[in-house]
């Protein structure tokens, strides 16, 4: 498990790279193998490139140092072919090319979502120099170096910093466009943290989506093995401005960040209450139940409950109120512990008619279930006319079968 935690300091290519090479990965062969990659962008060039030791308020750490030439911009499907091309130079593993490939194809979706133009038409400016190969690159090879290379990643949440960034387009506040775009295609939330500046870049941000990183609230069940500490190019007096990555034996078992709305009412039919259900699990909840009971004055009331993604709190409240004509809604946050699960599925035979049906297998300390969509069971119920617990029934023996 690669756990990389970005939630003080932030997140940039350099610090991701320089942090991995703190880890144990050859920093002066990286620098070699990126030399011989300089002449693959056109009008750019690298001076110097090295990494040295540093410490930031007391930490030791590791800082990537590049001195390099770049014109202003370029196509931005010059620098796709770029990273491709340096993956085949330095002789990537596949799946260190793979996280190269998914991370500059997300740098450059964003910038275009931005923008609003195709890839085709797409210039790239500040993420057009040779730095953004060099950390892409850069830090492919690291993760081959330290044998991350496919090592299920977990991301902390992305401190974006405060203040204003200055770029080719003008003056935003921080997080910039593009780092927006990335984090919300990813689903990696967002803080603001105390350092008034660009604390996530565009490069940075894009290396988490070419890693596939699952977000986290908190740091997963790992045992720790190695660790990395990445310095950003701005030092501060009142936090280091590291990046920590972690390697590790982590745990199969996850966590995940769930919302739970709850509201009690006592004048809502059933018919109302059904729907309500149907409704947010076609919006896409994770769970919805009513549960009964008696409330003040020994009037029997209901109990609407909800579970959904953080995001769609705002939908999911204004759907209850609609629906039932609640006057209130409790808005809490769990942390749920969720099992590995992989989704199958199984075909049976009825009346020489095959049908498919999905399920859900899982695991657990060494013991095995699975859960059949009940979806499926009652569509292949009503299309063959047999009832649901032996379509079930059949579904379970072919599953145990096999």
């Amino acid at each position: 498990m690669l756990v990389v935690d970005p939630r003080s300091a932030g997140i940039s290519g350099d610090m991701m790279l320089a942090a991995l090479v703190d880890m144990g990965a050859d920093g002066d062969a990286i620098c070699s193998r990126l030399r011989e990659c300089a002449d693959i962008l056109p009008g750019s060039s690298i001076r110097a490139i090295s990494f040295r030791e540093e410490r930031r308020c007391g930490i030791r750490c590791s800082r990537l140092v590049l001195e390099a030439e770049d014109p202003h911009s370029r196509p931005a499907h010059e620098m796709i072919n770029a990273v491709k091309e340096a993956a085949l130079r330095m002789g990537l593993s596949v799946e260190a090319a793979a996280f190269a490939e998914r991370s500059i194809n997300c740098l450059v979706s964003a910038e275009c979502r931005v923008h609003g133009t195709a890839p085709d038409r797409t210039s790239l400016h500040e993420s057009s120099s040779i730095d953004t190969l060099v950390d892409i690159a850069g830090t492919a090879a690291a993760l081959d170096q330290v044998s991350a290379t496919g090592a299920q990643a977990i991301t902390m949440p992305v401190n974006v910093g405060g203040g204003t960034v200055t770029f080719s387009h003008g003056t935003f506040p921080n997080p910039a466009p593009a780092v927006l775009e990335i984090l919300r295609e990813t689903g990696i939330p967002v803080v603001g943290g105390p350092a008034g500046a660009e604390t996530a870049t565009p490069t940075g941000a894009c290396m988490l989506a070419g890693l596939q990183a699952s977000p986290r609230p908190f740091y997963p069940q790992v045992r720790v093995e190695r660790t990395g500490y990445g310095a950003g190019s701005r030092d501060t007096d009142a936090s280091p401005n590291v990046l920590t990555v972690v390697l590790g034996e982590g745990s199969p078992h996850t966590y995940d960040t769930i919302s739970v709305l709850e509201s009690s009412v006592d004048d809502v039919s059933g018919e109302v209450l059904g729907r309500t259900i149907s409704t947010a699990m076609e919006m896409g909840a994770a769970d919805a139940a009513v549960y009964h009971g008696t409330g003040k004055k020994g009037r029997p009331t209901s109990l609407i409950t909800i579970l959904c993604r953080p995001e769609m709190i705002n939908e999911m409240a204004d759907m209850m109120v609609r629906q039932t004509g609640t006057l209130g809604i409790r808005i809490t946050t769990a942390d749920r512990y969720v099992l590995p699960r992989e989704d199958r599925t199984v075909t049976i035979s009825v009346d020489n008619t095959d049908y498919t049906l999905r399920y859900k297998a899982r695991s657990h300390q060494g013991t095995a279930g699975f859960k059949i969509e009940a979806d499926d069971i009652a569509e292949v119920s009503s299309a063959t006319g047999m009832p649901p617990h032996q379509v079930e029934g059949l579904a379970r023996r072919s599953i145990e079968d096999d």
